[in-house]
């Protein structure tokens, strides 16, 4: 009996600790909210359902900036750069859209139908990709 009560609070301690960190949300209706600025993409979705997926991103930064839907199995941030940015034809990665340049301060939508894998949302303007512009992505 002893054992239960110190193996209680053990257990409970260690699932504490991995419930930290910033949770996933999967949002229900299908839209994923973010940002760019100058140096990281950010979204409040690291997960969501396969099909239509709308990405509202707002350009926060002080310079234009792109987003890039990608699918890759290469991990975040390890896309290779061929001089300022990564060729968007390269082995490896399927460029599905992008919201193409726009400036600070503007919010841009974009509408997809997504499979299921991994992926990375970026800015590929020169130099921003290995600046770090760059986020994991997960289609189930």
């Amino acid at each position: 009996m002893a054992k239960i009560w110190i193996v209680a609070p053990v257990a409970a301690l260690a699932l504490a600790g991995c419930a930290g960190g910033t949770p996933t949300s999967r949002p229900s209706d299908g839209t994923v909210t973010g940002e760019v600025k100058e140096w990281e993409v950010s979204v409040d979705a690291d997960t969501v359902a396969a099909g239509q997926v709308t990405f509202e991103v707002t350009n926060n930064g002080t310079i234009g900036h792109e987003f890039l839907v990608v699918r890759t199995d290469i991990a975040p941030g390890e896309i290779p750069v061929d001089g300022d940015h990564f060729p968007e034809d390269a082995e490896g990665i399927t460029v599905i859209d992008e919201i193409g340049e726009f400036p600070a301060g503007e919010t841009q939508s974009l509408v997809l139908t997504l499979e299921p894998g991994a992926y990375q949302l970026v800015c590929n303007l020169p130099a921003h990709y290995a600046a770090g512009m760059h986020t994991g992505f997960i289609v189930e």
